[in-house]
């Protein structure tokens, strides 16, 4: 239901009209239902709100943490910087969550095998023990998740994403460009004093 001013309220209610000490309303309404940016991170944090307290009650595990562990479990030893490129996560909460499994046996440092110069992550014995255990269930829940959807619907999901992963990559690549063009960004990603 519409209200006077056209807007409509939140399950169809009609919104009062403003008092005259109420905020002030925005002219450039995003139209957040069918903003795609914002339904993508309201799915993928419903999906991280789940996996996270399940693992976490299972297994004292974080949603940072398993993934670096799938990640490692998936390409091997890897560096740092690796990880952060492959979890999409920023390098402050890679370096946390590779501390914590260090601190509780997960992973290690170690050298590179063909530079001693880098160092990479590698699963341990104990690591190895806990993916393989936490794994099982992170494919279980991504089935019933993708039960949701048809085998056609499955494989359109996927080209989409991808191709909105690579538009992603180019934008922020694009922006970041710009910014440092710009000197309101140093080099290397962090804002400029």
């Amino acid at each position: 239901m519409k209200s006077a001013s056209g807007a409509e309220g939140k399950a169809g209610r009609k919104r009062t009209s403003p008092s005259p000490d109420a905020a002030p309303q925005v002219r450039e309404n995003t139209n957040l239902p069918e903003h795609l940016p914002y339904q993508l991170i309201h799915v993928s944090s419903l999906l991280s709100l789940g996996v996270s307290r399940l693992f976490q009650a299972r297994f004292g595990l974080g949603i940072r943490e398993w993934r670096v562990l799938a990640i490692l479990g998936y390409y091997g030893p890897s560096s740092a910087a690796e990880l952060v490129g492959q979890a999409a996560f920023d390098k402050a909460t890679v370096s946390r969550a590779i501390k914590r499994l260090e601190r509780q046996g997960y992973v290690r440092r170690g050298p590179h095998p063909k530079d001693a110069r880098r160092r990479l992550i590698y699963l341990t014995e104990k690591g190895v023990a806990l993916h393989d255990r936490v794994a099982p269930i992170s494919r279980l829940r991504r089935r019933v998740i993708e039960s949701a959807l048809t085998e056609e619907e499955r494989t359109a999901l996927s080209v989409i994403l991808e191709k909105l992963r690579r538009q992603l990559e180019w934008l922020n690549a694009e922006e970041l460009k710009d910014m440092t063009a710009a000197g309101r960004i140093r080099k290397g990603g962090s804002p400029a004093d």
